[in-house]
């Protein structure tokens, strides 16, 4: 790509960085090779009206005011940084994506809160939740008239998900353009997550930072400006360079000794600090514009080949529960008592006997086994 095709002036951004005492570090990326139109189809949120922008300007000074003082009665319980990436020592982040030349950008934001949210909310780093970004863009975003010209919201695309389901990447996987030559499959409903109330946590920094140590990734959008396509590191702020258009990504964590939110992007390990970011409280409207998040994620899937771990039941009828690795715990069907007897007998031998089981889940519940 020639020099003066790229909009992107890594020369004007340092010099600007320097002015600024260097928050953050400038270099090529993997998005600073791309022409401007290529690059703005790496987006995907509609950028207010100018009326709304200063509202959303007066709600994000009041943010980086409040970052700049003592800590808040809301924010003092906190801890101080929090990173799902690294909680104990798991990660509960799936890995980074690259939505590609589509402007796709609130399907990967919305999935990342997803798969995120299901994993840390069962503790469960390793679960197995790799969800379609094209069912979401694709299919439902499509009874919008989303398109990769468009872009969408991630508060109508979680609602989507509340409502309706979202099937796994194996039965639609993505694939960037319009047509994507993938469709959803009529047994999809088999194989699915369906997300567990939409919570709109907009314009609250300490509500954002609870969710993410109760719950899991935050959804966010930003507006993006040229600057932000060579960030290598640091903590990013707008130094330079016009507004490019509006994009849509997850926070999953936060560290209040940089006063900055560590998000989750959607362009590969070839941007960022290997795909993630930091980018300052309040700044391009991050946590005052869109931060829809939710309370819970159940799955309809099976488990793939596990070991039963441990198991118990109460005195009530029906209500035995097993532990299945990558899991957790279950509670175990059966459409009578009879039959649910007969189920957690399998599953309590299956553990007796060391013996790998696929378990069938519907909403944390097993209705049927195979044991190997």
């Amino acid at each position: 790509m020639a020099e003066q095709d790229n909009p992107v002036d890594l020369g004007a951004i340092r010099e600007a960085l320097a002015v600024e005492d260097a928050p953050w570090e400038s270099g090529e990326t993997s998005l600073t090779r791309m022409s401007e139109e290529a690059q703005v189809l790496r987006l995907g949120v509609p950028v207010p009206p100018p009326a709304e922008l200063a509202r959303l300007e007066q709600r994000a000074a009041r943010v980086r005011a409040l970052a700049a003082g003592p800590s808040t009665a809301e924010t003092a319980a906190l801890p101080v940084s929090f990173d799902l990436r690294n909680v104990g020592g798991s990660s509960y982040v799936s890995g980074i994506r690259n939505q590609g030349s589509c402007g796709s950008c609130v399907a990967f934001g919305s999935v990342a809160v997803l798969e995120g949210t299901a994993r840390y909310s069962r503790r469960m780093p390793d679960l197995d939740v790799d969800l379609s970004e094209a069912h979401l863009f694709y299919g439902w975003g499509a009874l919008h008239g989303v398109t990769c010209n468009t872009g969408w919201l991630p508060t109508e695309a979680l609602t989507e998900v509340t409502n309706r389901g979202l099937t796994y990447e194996s039965e639609w996987p993505y694939t960037a353009g319009n047509t994507n030559g993938g469709s959803l499959p009529a047994g999809w409903e088999s194989h699915r997550a369906r997300s567990v109330g939409v919570v709109d946590l907009t314009d609250n920094v300490a509500g954002i930072k609870q969710h993410l140590v109760d719950h899991g990734p935050v959804s966010a959008c930003f507006v993006v400006y040229n600057d932000f396509f060579s960030y290598t590191s640091g903590v990013y702020k707008h130094v330079s360079g016009a507004q490019a258009g509006g994009h849509c990504v997850a926070i999953v964590g936060y560290d209040d000794s940089q006063g900055a939110w560590i998000c989750k992007n959607s362009w590969g390990t070839g941007w960022g600090m290997n795909g993630f970011f930091l980018i300052k409280y309040g700044e391009c409207y991050i946590d005052t514009w869109q931060n829809p998040a939710v309370d819970g994620v159940n799955l309809r899937t099976w488990t793939g080949s596990k070991k039963v771990i441990g198991a118990y039941a109460t005195g009530h009828e029906r209500n035995g529960w097993v532990y299945v690795a990558d899991h957790g715990w279950l509670k175990v069907g059966g459409s009578s008592a009879t039959s649910h007897t007969a189920l957690f007998a399998d599953l309590l031998t299956a553990k007796s006997q060391d013996a790998y089981v696929s378990a069938y889940v519907d909403d944390g519940r097993i209705s049927q086994i195979y044991t190997y």
